[in-house]
């Protein structure tokens, strides 16, 4: 036994309706063990025992019992171009039913200026509506029997019953009505999937099809699927990269708007990494693969929203248990309908036949207006634009379940070290105690950082030159581990290191000792630099704030959530960073497994927690979140692994944006349900004081149907995070 999973591609797979006849087909299949729908891209995937059943088999039976061809994607019964008839059928039969049921009305309303009879304008009326229920049966029939067959009450269960309904009471404008008007509701359902469909697509599918080789013999223009790792490729400007790699020849802007969501072009050179799908800017560049197409990091992104949309978001699968006992309950309130008053006129003495005949049209008119697909269609596609317009921005979302728990959140909780703050210790205070001022404090400190690997001495010596320094070399160096280091600048003896460091070298003053003791109090790490002469000055160090990190706090607290910090670092530390960027609470000197506790604590108190951290080191403070977010998504691909959610330009900013997308999608689908069902409510009260009828309850349905499904769009309209931001 070995557990296998296979994609399939199935033609009409447009709505839940179809998904329930596929569950229905492979109920008792043997072997099968988890299915997943993505009706966006009408795309399926099996969990399945392959010692069991096979793709083939698989395919076979949804053929056999659902009526759906189904192919494996990337298999090698590689699936031809739809016919004429799979693409164009349904609009039109749809289009034909309609021609047939204007020419019977046409004949029923005008057959006497046309110098019919009575009689005959009313045959030939009746037989154009006959053929008008035919032709839009042509889809609608086979499915309904089906259904049927297999004990489903689905929505061409339900029409098809309406449609006999009608035709047995005689009321063949009626049937025919319903008969075009469900065509033209099921062609319109497709049409708005499949704009919806392409919508997502162009928003993810970025890469270009071909790429420029450099070969021995040239430049040869070949598809991206032909790039191999180690392949030197010619990006012209104003192109889009084909592959992953890193540039070996050539400088230029690039923007990486569709991996990362940033507005703003940045610079590329030798040895930095780029991305498919991002545009070269100005100047031309050679860069080298370092994955194919399939393994690049656009590829798995967008490998990552199609596992998303397989998946359902909580929401999403509670209306699709709501429709499965929904359906049967409006049967059982139509039948109710149409015998109940008829009971009561036989109890009571009144016109049985009558009160039936006409209980029985309201009934039928329960029918058509039960229909769930405007409910059930429009959760998802909310779901799948809002993963959408998120990954156009740069913000990887792994599921619907996270986007909806994102717009739950009460919590939101910060690693410190490389999340609040940029993770690199920075010259924050520069001090002179001795002749030259700070220049000469800088100048002889990056000398000696130099030439040294310590991260300290690196970053003093980026500073200086930040700073237009001119750092002379050093002579004579000599590490001193642990402590600091000494040397030569200008045939002159020089210290760099901590403050125990140069009195143990004989070098401090008692007025410097004093200085420097108190400027420990801060947060940082003192650097002394000492002369010949005796002490030059210090410099203090310290992991700066992010520059947007105050501004996203701030604007977490106005979206009404709690802000906490959860770090290792020293209590002096933390309080400094949290006080700098106003951050509600705070936690110092936590262990990885004490930070897990933290989220526990806090989710327990205030509701649901989320945990933004680098995606590798707080593992366990991100497992234990209801949602982990994970910063530097480009630079780490681990991050794509481990974190529900990847903010890929590295950038704060996107979190307050997150929550209001988060809870911008929820908001919509909240709309949308209350939509479908307060309009399905208003239709079924009318229809039981005999107000509405059969076309009138179709059409409130097609109308609600592309309504929820237009609203469920604009969330692909989201601004950029950015923007977001005041």
């Amino acid at each position: 036994m070995s557990q296998a999973r296979c994609t399939l591609h199935v033609r009409g797979l447009d709505c839940d309706t179809e998904a329930e006849q596929i569950r229905a087909a492979l109920a008792d299949a043997p072997g099968v063990e988890a299915l997943g729908f993505d009706l966006i891209n009408g795309l399926m995937t099996v969990d399945f025992d392959d010692g069991r059943i096979d793709p083939a088999r698989l395919t076979a039976r949804i053929a056999d019992r659902a009526g759906l061809v189904a192919t494996v994607v990337g298999g090698p019964e590689a699936e031809g171009p739809p016919s004429w008839w799979t693409r164009h059928g349904l609009q039109a039969s749809t289009v034909a039913a309609g021609l047939a049921l204007g020419v019977g009305m046409a004949l029923y309303y005008l057959g006497a200026r046309l110098g019919l009879s009575e009689a005959a304008a009313a045959r030939g009326s009746t037989v154009f509506c006959v053929l008008a229920i035919a032709l839009g049966g042509v889809w609608l029939f086979p499915r309904a029997w089906r259904s049927l067959r297999a004990g489903r009450l689905d929505i061409d269960a339900l029409m098809t019953l309406a449609i006999l309904g009608a035709s047995g009471l005689g009321q063949w404008d009626e049937a025919a009505t319903v008969a075009f008007l469900f065509g033209v509701a099921e062609s319109l359902e497709v049409l708005s999937v499949a704009r919806a469909r392409t919508a997502i697509q162009r928003l993810l599918e970025v890469a270009p099809d071909m790429a420029e080789r450099i070969g021995p013999d040239g430049v040869e223009t070949v598809p991206v699927a032909d790039v191999a790792r180690g392949d030197r490729l010619l990006v012209r400007a104003g192109d889009r990269i084909p592959v992953d790699g890193v540039v070996v020849k050539g400088r230029s802007g690039v923007d990486q708007k569709a991996i990362t969501g940033e507005s703003v072009p940045v610079e590329r050179g030798e040895g930095d990494p780029v991305y498919a799908g991002t545009v070269v800017g100005d100047g031309a560049i050679e860069v080298e693969a370092t994955a194919a197409i399939g393994d690049s990091l656009i590829s798995r992104i967008v490998d990552q929203v199609r596992a998303a949309r397989a998946g359902r978001a909580p929401v999403e699968r509670r209306i699709s248990r709501f429709a499965r006992w929904y359906t049967p309950m409006v049967v059982a309130a139509a039948t109710a309908t149409a015998l109940a008053p008829p009971a009561f006129a036989w109890a009571t003495g009144g016109p049985v036949w009558t009160t039936f005949l006409e209980w029985f049209a309201r009934a039928l008119v329960v029918l058509v207006i039960s229909c769930p697909c405007a409910l059930v269609i429009a959760t998802p596609v909310a779901v799948v634009s809002g993963l959408a317009a998120a990954a156009r921005h740069g913000v990887l979302i792994k599921g619907g379940e996270f986007l909806e728990a994102v717009g739950r959140l009460k919590v939101l909780a910060f690693d410190k070290t490389g999340t609040l703050t940029l993770g690199r210790p920075d010259v924050v205070e520069v001090v002179a105690s001795g002749p030259g001022g700070e220049e000469r404090v800088l100048r002889v400190a990056a000398a000696l950082g130099d030439r040294g690997g310590h991260v300290l001495g690196k970053a003093i010596a980026r500073h200086a030159r930040a700073m237009r320094i001119d750092v002379p070399p050093a002579d004579d160096y000599a590490a001193v581990p642990g402590k600091g280091a000494r040397g030569r600048i200008d045939a002159e003896q020089y210290h760099l290191g901590s403050h125990r460091f140069i009195d143990e070298e004989g070098l401090c003053a008692p007025e410097f000792h004093a200085e420097i003791a108190r400027s420990e109090d801060h947060p940082g790490t003192e650097v002394a630099v000492t002369g010949a002469s005796g002490p030059l000055g210090w410099i203090r160090l310290a992991d700066r704030a992010r520059p947007e990190a105050a501004g996203v706090v701030a604007e977490l607290h106005g979206l009404g959530l709690r802000t906490v910090m959860l770090t290792g670092d020293n209590p002096r530390a933390a309080a400094a960073t949290a006080s700098e960027l106003g951050v509600g609470d705070r936690r110092a000197e936590l262990l990885p497994a004490d930070k897990a506790r933290a989220i526990d604590e806090y989710s327990a108190a205030h509701g649901p927690t989320g945990m933004v951290g680098d995606g590798v080191n707080d593992a366990p403070a991100l497992a234990a979140a209801r949602v982990s977010i994970a910063l530097g998504g480009v630079s780490s691909g681990a991050a794509l692994e481990t974190a529900d959610v990847v903010l890929m330009a590295d950038d704060l900013r996107a979190l307050p944006w997150l929550v209001r997308h988060g809870r911008a999608t929820l908001r919509m689908i909240h709309q949308n349900i209350a939509l479908a069902v307060g309009v399905k409510g208003v239709v079924l009260l009318l229809a039981l004081f005999g107000i509405a009828n059969m076309w009138m309850a179709i059409l409130a349905d097609v109308g609600t149907t592309l309504i929820v499904v237009a609203n469920a769009l604009r969330l692909l309209r989201a601004p950029h995070p950015t923007a977001a931001v005041a």
